[in-house]
């Protein structure tokens, strides 16, 4: 999808916090939101939010001269949600739908985000989810195309909620054994994404082969990324892409056989996917197609 102007301020808003999080030095914010300031000048707010949002974030590197400001965040997030699976592993084995019951676990975990300004409770989500459901529910489609497939890509988004993209990753192996599982980590740190690092953390090796987009957005943006991933990309049968910057940058391009998993967190997405904010979705991508 192309940016908003909405999105300007919001990116703004980021690197501040991020400049915070950083240093205690009121100077080096200032230097750090004139130099997105002057990004912003120029670049075209019509791209995809995650490409703007690489050439911010690899701006405030530059500055603060941290290239992984978030990485205590995501190892804490990590442990946070391995302390949810034992749990979560439970809930699934004991549902009437163990697939429907991991992919609702795995979409509720998208709340844990530090790039979208919002606090969040991991384990209200989880167990709002499991009561109410998702507001957008393609999820008949996606199981119709599953049992097709011969190879899923399912395309990562932050840490901690890695976790639960294991569960569902292991729960859909269950129930195709045939099926060969492939999942995407981003190609560099980039806020609080998940990276080869988290991936290793949490063993996601046991149940899929883990591959990098080979470039460091908080999206796939498929003209950056790695031969490697392209290959991947093209040969997968279907595509699960989980969160918000992952259906920004793919709802255009990503074709029919995409199938995105998110929360809405923001106005501009909610609005483009006709639901409210902090709405749990899954949604298709067939008539892009």
């Amino acid at each position: 999808m192309k940016g908003k102007l909405e999105c300007q301020p919001c990116l703004l808003r980021q690197a501040l916090e991020v400049a915070r999080l950083v240093s205690d030095n009121e100077a080096m914010h200032a230097r750090v939101l004139r130099r997105i300031l002057r990004v912003l000048s120029k670049i075209d707010f019509r791209l995809p939010p995650p490409m703007i949002a690489y050439y911010v974030y690899r701006a405030i590197g530059k500055v603060t001269r941290c290239p992984d400001p978030y990485l205590q965040t995501k190892e804490r997030s990590d442990g946070m949600a391995l302390e949810c699976a034992g749990w979560a592993r439970e809930v699934i084995a004991r549902s009437k739908s163990t697939l429907d019951t991991a992919l609702k676990l795995a979409v509720a975990a998208n709340v844990v985000d530090f790039g979208v300004g919002v606090r969040f409770d991991l384990k209200e989500s989880l167990r709002n989810v499991l009561e109410k459901g998702l507001h957008l529910d393609e999820s008949a489609a996606f199981k119709e195309a599953l049992a097709r497939a011969s190879t899923l890509l399912y395309i990562g988004d932050n840490a901690g909620e890695i976790v639960f993209d294991k569960l569902l990753l292991e729960t859909i192996g269950a129930q195709y054994p045939a099926l060969e599982k492939i999942f995407a980590v981003r190609g560099g740190p980039i806020i609080n994404d998940v990276t080869q690092r988290d991936a290793e953390r949490v063993k996601m090796g046991e149940v899929a082969e883990v591959v990098s987009t080979g470039y460091a957005a908080p999206g796939v943006i498929l003209k950056r990324s790695s031969k490697k991933f392209s290959r991947v990309f093209e040969g997968a049968d279907l595509v699960l892409a989980k969160g918000q910057g992952n259906y920004e940058s793919l709802s255009a391009e990503g074709g029919a056989k995409t199938f995105f998993l998110l929360r809405a967190k923001c106005q501009v997405i909610a609005r483009e996917l006709g639901v409210g904010i902090g709405h749990f979705v899954f949604k298709g991508n067939a008539a892009r197609g």
